[in-house]
């Protein structure tokens, strides 16, 4: 009994390679790439400021960087989609995050995945009065990993 299962199952096996129809979507294939790209970076400390967000982000395993993200890209319009797009952080040990997206290696957008709660560590203010460099510009530096 176990000799007739064994066989139905390698004939069975057999017949489903025999008449499978071949994939169209092939992942080596290189026109199948998505021209998109990201990079996720560790945030330290974000400070809050009347224009935009100070974030200090870890560089790979030693060091950290510095960006400026206008509060301006949040808002966007269908001719000039949004630059920046804030998540909260779901329960959990998971710690905040900044994703940066390139589409054909130019900046795209940034997604900042932080607490919702503004009491949290990660989170900063700079004084009202204080202004800050860098909230003007339309595309993202490059950063340094």
């Amino acid at each position: 009994m176990k000799k007739l299962a064994a066989i139905l199952f390698v004939i069975a096996v057999m017949l489903g390679h025999a008449f499978a129809e071949p994939v169209a979507y092939n992942e080596s294939s290189e026109a199948n790439w998505s021209s998109m790209s990201y990079r996720n970076l560790q945030i330290l400390k974000i400070l809050d400021s009347r224009e935009g967000y100070v974030v200090l982000y870890q560089k790979g395993k030693i060091g950290t960087g510095r960006t400026v993200i206008p509060k301006s890209w949040n808002r966007g319009n269908p001719e000039n989609p949004r630059k920046l797009k804030v998540r909260f952080l779901p329960g959990g040990k998971l710690k905040s995050f900044m994703t940066v997206v390139k589409k054909d290696g130019e900046f795209h957008h940034v997604v900042l995945t932080v607490p919702a709660n503004r009491n949290d560590s990660v989170w900063g203010v700079i004084s009202y009065r204080q202004s800050v460099e860098g909230t003007g510009k339309e595309t993202l530096e490059e950063l340094e990993f």
